[in-house]
């Protein structure tokens, strides 16, 4: 009786751990219970991971995103002060020059005003075009900036000994701002698209040289051999980067020095300018004139200044002291602290520049950003070098400050193109 009782109540157990469909449900302490508790912990394991790494690649995109910004700042920043800063001077030093003209103290400004406008639209479309379609159609803006050298030495406006200038109504249009700005973003093109073929020299030579040299023959028949160097350098400049053989980059600068130092020996004006620049007294009212008057307006300024708009270099002692000068108005009415003030800020915008150029996501970003920066560089050491004293005076404005709608314009354009690296640079 006991026997029986006992295996009903069995069956009664085994019945009740069968499931309804048949199927016998696994104990706990069975393989197959362990194995599926393993699987279920896996699943949710797997779910909680990816759902991690959904949250770290966010995280990365936010960072890269804050990243490309602070990049951006590095430009923008001190664009913008150099840019504020040059319109107020052009006010101060343009003022002397308008009166005298009988145009009014305020032509100058104005003018300064309209260009800073356009340059600023320049800015915006080119930091939206992509740089690679732009490399695509450099070679056209090569033929354009060609032809515009040549009409402006057939119908170009003369001043100053020079004939540099196209006057488009009431515009003046120097082509040679817009040919160093589309030869270097030509030379980075070409050579990113060459890869390691600029290994080997005929490479070099075909097109990028070719090109450079067939510009700046037009450029020193104007005569204007400052923008001529500043262009050359720049180039230079793209092929250090670009990773040309060291043989190769020393055949280039003795060649190009060699050819630079006879252009400056042959024409009687620039060999006073480089004989004046070691010691301008020698001819105080000829050669070292405006070097004398560049010394005695920044002496003047002191550390702190005489003020603003209280400058008296700027009334006719001081020739083109709204362009090529204004770093010497500069120091006279701001003092060393307004002179420091832009050197820090072309410093800094320099050193956004080559930070786009080393995030750049290819060769050919690296190659755009690292040349535009360089020929925005050079042209202000030239400057303020000429400025100084401590390089020969070669008529090259000081980036985003001096007068001039041609400079200002392809200036902000470059700007542009280096805000267009960053937003698609590696972060």
């Amino acid at each position: 009786m006991r026997l029986a009782t006992s295996s009903s109540a069995a069956r009664s157990r085994k019945a009740v751990t069968r499931p309804a469909g048949g199927r016998r449900r696994p104990s706990p302490g069975s393989g197959r219970a362990k194995a599926e508790v393993r699987r279920r912990t896996a699943k949710r394991t797997g779910s909680s991971a990816k759902g991690k790494g959904s949250t770290a690649s966010g995280k990365r995109r936010a960072r890269a995103t804050v990243a490309g910004t602070e990049l951006s700042y590095y430009v923008l920043i001190p664009t913008a002060a150099l840019l504020l800063l040059g319109l107020v001077m052009v006010f101060s030093a343009g003022s002397a020059i308008g009166i005298d003209q009988s145009a009014g103290g305020y032509r100058i400004f104005v003018q300064q005003l309209v260009w800073a406008g356009l340059g600023l639209v320049m800015m915006f479309v080119f930091s939206r075009f992509d740089y690679h379609k732009l490399g695509k159609v450099s070679w056209v803006g090569v033929l354009v900036s060609i032809s515009l050298l040549v009409l402006v030495l057939v119908f170009g406006r003369e001043a100053g000994g020079a004939r540099r200038w196209l006057e488009i109504g009431s515009l003046n249009l120097q082509p040679t701002e817009i040919a160093k700005f589309t030869l270097v973003v030509f030379s980075a093109y070409a050579l990113a698209m060459k890869g390691d073929k600029v290994k080997r020299f005929i490479h070099l030579l075909v097109p990028v040289l070719l090109v450079m040299v067939l510009e700046a023959a037009l450029i020193l028949k104007q005569p204007d051999l400052g923008s001529t160097l500043v262009m050359c350098f720049s180039v230079f400049l793209v092929l250090i980067i670009a990773r040309t053989r060291l043989n190769h980059l020393a055949l280039i600068g003795v060649a190009g020095g060699a050819a630079a130092t006879f252009f400056m020996l042959i024409a009687p004006y620039r060999r006073a300018r480089l004989f004046s620049f070691v010691n301008p007294w020698s001819c105080s009212r000829g050669a070292g004139y405006q070097v004398i008057q560049s010394y005695i307006a920044l002496g003047s300024g002191n550390i702190k200044g005489l003020g603003l708009g209280m400058s008296r270099q700027k009334f006719l002692y001081l020739p083109n002291a709204h362009n090529d000068f204004i770093f010497a108005i500069i120091g006279e009415e701001l003092g060393i602290v307004g002179t420091l003030l832009v050197v820090s800020l072309v410093g800094l915008l320099v050193y956004g520049g080559f930070r786009i150029a080393a995030g750049a996501p290819d060769e050919l970003g690296k190659l755009l950003a690292a040349g535009i920066t360089g020929l925005i560089v050079i042209q202000a050491l030239v400057n303020m070098g000429g400025v100084t004293g401590m390089l020969p005076i070669t008529g090259v404005p000081l980036p985003l400050v001096s007068f001039g709608g041609s400079s200002l314009c392809i200036c902000l354009a470059c700007i542009g193109i280096l805000l267009n690296v960053a937003s698609q640079g590696k972060r």
